[in-house]
């Protein structure tokens, strides 16, 4: 693939560089953390973490996911964003009753300390990544960098210094992480200010594919699918382990998220653009999606083997000795990850091939089949359970890229 020097200083640049800062704050906030938290508060923060995208991922899903796909091709963004953000405030007692299940589930005795941060942290990340969505869209990728960066910063440093300060509470590590996200929102929004035109009554662009359940039931089932190992672990292996899962996954992203942030935010806005309904134009994107994919999968996997491979090195210079046997389990963390990362790729051609509806069997069958199998290793074991995770990535190309393709295509056939 050829990139031009417009190309790679408007758009590859700007992508990669947030990614670098994320790594940066990434490797400090791990010794930081390491340092100066118990694996036991550690994990029991790791599960707290997994119920805050409750927002972003779950309730407003449809609302973010239908940014990224219209937002650049609206003839009035400043009315499609304020029309949005007026979905998404109609869906937050929603969120309110999903947040306060998640408290009760956690921890029903502290549900009164755990609640109130849950929401906000999650309604929060919701309202910034609306803002964020819209900004890669419109491929305004220096700005975007811009808030990556803020959002990196005080999600690395702000909990684990609360969490010194006061002395060692799990408070101080959720209150750090409610302030990362309203940080996170403020400098979205303020950076999205130039769409907050005077008002006018256009027509509707919200559609109800994904303003109704469709996107949120899709969405509950992938979250449910990157949050369901952890809550495995602690549930199965106790919550000290679920601290060196925790921390095993975090060194994972810097091969898995991190890159995966990279190719969604560079190649996705040209898979939209390039939806077609005629035959070939939909093979050429089929194709592409496919080489994304293995392309995403290939450097993936290699880099999780790489940072296992160097991970007793990092022991003292960058993670704390208590927290060593995590480094056993960065392979089966990342590998899972790798896989859930994968089948996107193939939800993200549907979006594009306007096949919205079909997301539902191909994405469900999918979590069905990663989360049923990781659930059937556990109960056998933990030996099992962790080469359940490291066989993981087969599964894309196995069942989500068939099932895929074959609702793609389908109109063609």
């Amino acid at each position: 693939m050829k990139f031009s020097a417009a190309d790679i200083r408007d758009r590859l640049l700007p992508i990669t560089l947030s990614q670098g800062i994320g790594f940066l704050c990434g490797v400090i906030g791990v010794k930081i953390a390491t340092k100066l938290i118990s694996p036991a508060d550690y994990g029991a923060f790791g599960v707290f973490i997994t119920f805050t995208p409750l927002g972003m991922w779950v309730i407003h899903a449809g609302l973010i996911k239908f940014t990224a796909r219209h937002w650049a091709a609206s003839p009035d963004r400043g009315a499609l964003l304020r029309e949005v953000l007026r979905a998404s405030v109609r869906k937050l007692p929603w969120l309110a009753v999903a947040t306060l299940a998640a408290a009760l589930a956690m921890n029903a005795a502290g549900v009164l300390r755990l609640w109130p941060a849950l929401f906000a942290s999650a309604a929060l990340l919701s309202t910034g990544l609306l803002a964020q969505t819209g900004l890669q869209a419109e491929r305004s990728h220096w700005t975007d960098f811009s808030i990556s960066s803020v959002a990196s910063l005080s999600r690395s440093f702000l909990p684990p210094m609360l969490y010194f300060f006061a002395g060692g509470s799990l408070l101080a590590l959720e209150t750090g992480f409610c302030l990362h996200a309203a940080i996170f929102a403020c400098t979205a929004l303020y950076l999205l200010n130039k769409y907050q035109a005077p008002k006018t009554t256009p027509a509707p662009q919200l559609t109800s594919v994904y303003d109704g359940p469709l996107f949120i039931l899709l969405s509950l089932a992938g979250w449910l699918v990157t949050a369901v190992n952890r809550w495995l672990v602690a549930g199965f292996f106790g919550a000290e382990k679920a601290g060196y899962f925790t921390l095993a996954g975090n060194v994972a992203m810097i091969a898995t998220s991190m890159l995966s942030i990279i190719f969604v935010q560079y190649f996705q806005p040209s898979l939209f653009a390039s939806a077609s309904e005629e035959p070939e134009p939909r093979r050429r994107l089929a194709r592409r999606v496919d080489l994304i994919a293995a392309g995403y999968c290939t450097i993936a996997l290699l880099g999780v083997a790489t940072l296992h491979a160097i991970s007793p090195w990092l022991v003292g210079p960058l993670i704390n000795e208590k927290f060593r046997p995590a480094i056993d389990t960065i392979i089966p963390a990342g590998f899972f990850s790798v896989a859930v990362l994968t089948a996107q790729f193939y939800h993200t051609m549907l979006l594009a091939g306007r096949r919205e509806k079909a997301c539902g069997p191909v994405d469900i069958s999918t979590a069905l089949i990663l989360g049923g199998g990781g659930l059937i290793a556990a109960l056998v074991g933990e030996r099992w359970f962790l080469l359940w995770l490291i066989l993981s990535p087969v599964i894309p190309w196995l069942a989500t890229r068939q099932l895929a393709r074959h609702y793609y295509f389908k109109a063609d056939a």
